[in-house]
């Protein structure tokens, strides 16, 4: 099967979904803590490296697939707006770059908000070319996967220059039928057993009679959910919850906000899987 090594691993929310579709992981890179003991947990197994920007790709092992999704702050709508530069966090995407260089894997996975696509994708895309890879791009919403929310995130797939002919189909062709097996109506939405229309500002609440951040679990998940939701609790009761346990509730929440869901990375994987000739596991809606 297909060996993959993470980079900007967060709390593994893509790494489970390249996990959903086969992928086997060589290694993460992660420098948030809490992101760290989340990996740890669910892959105990497999080494987890703190800083890109101290990571050498002659150390690490050879693999055929290479993922991130490089810092947004600095291209997102709701950032700056500085772009991919030398001092910003979203300048890491260099760091991306010299660790592709050195590995040379046969895929690279990298993903972005949609703000990219006004603020730096053609750079990402010259310096892949610059270093031998031939690249496409598609924008993914996890509501065309049956989540409720947009999410919308730009996936680059690339691969070396020449290693599928001009005459192949686009590797990423296969996601018209993946989304149009899964996509919902754009209005009304069923999830987890939870169905509420957006048109209705009421429907969300009452969907949500409790939270679902327990889904980053570190290990302390469940006694967190008991302390916080021993009865049905609406937004204007959470004063009611200690200071402590609600600080605790912090990382989980950045580390959902930075992620992306899971069904979209495995839509991507799966058209690696189909280039390759690999049979797809049956999609995952949980």
């Amino acid at each position: 099967m297909l060996t993959v090594g993470s980079l900007f691993s967060g709390a593994g929310l893509c790494d489970l979904g390249l996990h959903w579709a086969g992928f086997q992981h060589q290694y993460f890179c992660e420098v948030d803590a809490f992101c760290q003991s989340v990996l740890r947990r669910h892959w105990p197994d497999i080494p987890i490296f703190a800083d890109i920007r101290n990571l050498s790709g002659q150390a690490l092992p050879q693999v055929d697939i290479l993922c991130g999704g490089f810092p947004c702050q600095d291209v997102s709508v709701g950032g700056k707006r500085v772009g991919i530069t030398s001092t910003s966090r979203s300048g890491l995407w260099n760091e991306y770059k010299r660790i592709i260089a050195e590995v040379r894997p046969r895929y690279i996975i990298a993903e972005n908000v949609s703000g990219l696509l006004s603020l730096g994708i053609e750079g990402v895309l010259k310096d892949m070319a610059s270093i031998g890879y031939d690249a496409e791009w598609e924008v993914l919403p996890a509501a065309a996967l049956g989540a409720p929310h947009h999410r919308e995130r730009v996936f680059i797939v690339a691969y070396p220059h020449g290693y599928r002919s001009d005459a192949d189909d686009r590797l990423l062709a296969p996601l018209e039928r993946i989304v149009a097996d899964h996509e919902q109506y754009a209005g009304l939405f069923g999830w987890l057993g939870i169905r509420f229309d957006r048109a209705d500002k009421a429907s969300a609440l009452a969907g949500y009679g409790r939270p679902i951040v327990h889904r980053v679990d570190d290990g302390g998940a469940s006694r967190l959910d008991d302390a916080l939701w021993a009865e049905p609790r609406r937004p204007h009761q959470l004063g009611r919850i200690d200071t402590e346990t609600a600080k605790s509730w912090i990382p989980r929440l950045k580390a959902l906000g930075n992620g992306i869901t899971p069904q979209q990375s495995f839509a991507i994987a799966a058209c690696i899987l189909i280039a390759e000739g690999y049979p797809v596991p049956e999609f995952k809606t949980t």
